[in-house]
């Protein structure tokens, strides 16, 4: 009712009757005691689409509060003490207005950036800030999104009304060059904490404008990939903002541009702590948070018992019992039970027992249970038993039980390991004296490659029926399309003469191989190999059978006693390669 707009044009009418034209026009009832309030005094006004609430400032002059309860709005006198005491604490209250068209603003902050006190304007907006008396220098900072900041010192210390006007952001970059716009703001803090901005600048350029992307590709994008990449990351930002901010933080982050810094912070829960709805602003030295915390940024020192959440960047200590939640970069070291998720740059050392995850790039030692995730550039080691994953690997190794990088200069260690645009694969036919046929895949890259073979005979006599076998290899260019490799796999046997499900067999295998490339995606290769039978029974293998290729047996040829057996074989086949 407070914020109903009407017209009220009364002159030196008696104050009974003009409250009661005011509730006759606005559809509701004004209660009040004729002892505390004198209705005969009259009344002169010009009022013309006003809020009701701005008529009765105008009309009582701050000596009366009013307030809604149903359909009746409820004045009180303000009561006048014999001795005047200095009061703790004193209201402000007001409309934050748009100087250019008169329009309220809603969702403004305003604030005051010592004691941390803030308010949010409403959806007509109007706002209430409580502020200490008790301090002698008050400034109150008002920020909207789009709009001028405005800094205003607050003289009195008791309950008043303030009206706040202001102007749009309509400040253009110069034409042709790149500029972007920062509104001029005051602000009252002593200590400035500079957070890098980790949203996109907002800036107009040439629609023929090409940029440079970062990653490790670098190729040009255009204008519209640019507007793209722009809306998507905001996008983003906002999701990450509001997923973890109360209603009133979410508005702050939007409008304040400042960074303020608070040398120490506790709270339960984002919303609930001492740097109260102002946590996502602020840059805190150290951090201790009882269930969940939320802040701009940490400077030396965080610790939760659940989960941290910093909209900026990290440096120093970030401990997490259940996950770590970064906006931007992270220097330092970073660990939590869970989930560690740094959107920015990482530098240091990231630990967890389930998932890593960094945005950008990383510098250090990333080690997890389950997996570890770089999405950009990686320039150090992620240890993990699960899984790596690092756009582009330029320094250290991506050690883990499987691994994959888009391009890599290092060596990847692992169970497997595939590199997608410069690794090494190979696709492999061929044939040798222990099996007629044998295929295989290899993938890593040339220096170190795992390799999954499976080789069979069908159900010829005295010959295996499939062997299935693992290994690791190495390639070495020799030019003109021609390469050696050395490998070194391990395989178990089934043969015809099993008698029961148990795999008491095996053979090791080393191979020298020289391919030679037939086009781009085709090459032949063939080479010695030096194997190694072994078996818990003896006579498995008949040396007298003559089918295949004749193997040169090394030491005493075998026998019915014989369990282990060793050998100088040979093979050849046919390989499709990737393109690299």
């Amino acid at each position: 009712m407070l914020e109903k707009r009407i017209n009220l044009k009364v002159t030196n009418q008696p104050l009974d009757e003009t409250l009661q034209k005011i509730g006759n026009i606005g559809g509701f009832s004004f209660s009040y005691s004729p002892d505390m309030i004198d209705v005969r005094s009259r009344v002169s006004i010009q009022a013309v689409n006003l809020s009701v609430r701005e008529i009765l400032v105008i009309i009582f002059k701050d000596k009366v509060t009013f307030k809604e309860r149903r359909r009746y709005i409820i004045l009180q006198k303000k009561p006048e003490s014999e001795k005047p005491e200095e009061p703790d604490n004193f209201d402000l209250n007001g409309y934050i207005i748009d100087n250019k068209t008169g329009k309220k603003l809603a969702n403004a902050s305003i604030y005051e950036s010592v004691t941390l006190a803030s308010a949010v304007s409403n959806q007509y907006g109007y706002y209430k800030i409580r502020l200490p008396a008790t301090r002698s220098s008050l400034r109150l900072e008002v920020r909207k999104e789009d709009y001028i900041g405005k800094s205003i010192s607050i003289p009195t210390r008791k309950d008043t009304y303030l009206q706040i006007s202001l102007n749009p952001d309509t400040l253009k970059p110069i034409s042709g060059k790149v500029a972007t716009h920062t509104p001029v703001q005051v602000d009252s803090l002593r200590t400035r904490v500079a957070v890098p901005q980790f949203e996109l600048a907002k800036v107009e350029l040439p629609r023929d404008t090409m940029f440079i992307d970062s990653s490790a590709s670098g190729k040009a994008i255009t204008w519209a990939d640019y507007e793209t990449l722009r809306k998507k990351y905001r996008r983003v930002q906002n999701k990450f903002v509001s997923a973890f901010a109360s209603a009133k933080q979410a508005v702050h982050t939007r409008n304040i541009e400042d960074t303020l810094h608070a040398p120490f912070q506790a709270s339960i829960l984002p919303f609930l702590g001492t740097n109260h709805e102002l946590s996502g602003n602020i840059v805190n030295d150290y951090s201790i948070n009882l269930i969940a915390g939320y802040s701009l940024g940490v400077s030396k020192f965080e610790v939760g018992s659940l989960i941290n959440v910093v909209r900026g960047n990290v440096t120093g200590f970030q401990l997490g019992g259940v996950a770590n939640v970064v906006g931007n970069n992270v220097t330092g070291f970073q660990y939590a039970n869970f989930l560690n998720m740094t959107l920015g740059n990482f530098t240091g050392f990231q630990g967890t027992n389930f998932i890593n995850y960094t945005g950008k790039n990383f510098s250090g030692f990333q080690v997890a249970g389950v997996g570890n995730v770089v999405v950009g550039v990686l320039e150090g080691y992620q240890f993990s038993a699960g899984y790596n994953y690092a756009h582009t690997v330029r320094k250290g190794h991506q050690i883990g039980f499987v691994n994959y990088a888009d391009s890599t200069g290092r060596v990847p260690f692992g169970l497997f390991s595939w590199v997608h645009s410069n690794g090494y694969r190979r696709y492999e036919f061929s044939t040798d004296e222990f099996n007629y046929f044998n295929t295989a895949f290899k993938t890593g890259v040339e220096r170190f490659y795992n390799i999954f073979n499976l080789g069979f005979n069908g159900d010829t006599k005295d010959k295996p029926l499939f062997t299935l076998g693992y290994g690791f290899g190495t390639a070495q260019r020799l030019g003109k399309g021609w390469s050696a490799n050395a490998d070194l796999t391990g395989s178990i046997v089934w043969l015809n003469t099993d008698r029961n499900d148990e795999i008491n067999q095996g053979i090791i295998k080393f191979a020298l191989g020289i391919e030679k490339k037939i086009g781009s995606r085709f090459a032949l290769f063939a080479g010695p190999s030096l194997n190694t039978f072994f078996a818990k029974d003896s006579g498995l293998i008949n040396a007298e059978a003559k089918k295949g290729l004749s193997p040169v047996w090394i030491g005493k040829k075998p026998d019915g006693s014989s369990k282990a057996y060793g050998w100088i074989g040979f093979q050849a086949g046919i390989r499709f390669l990737n393109k690299i």
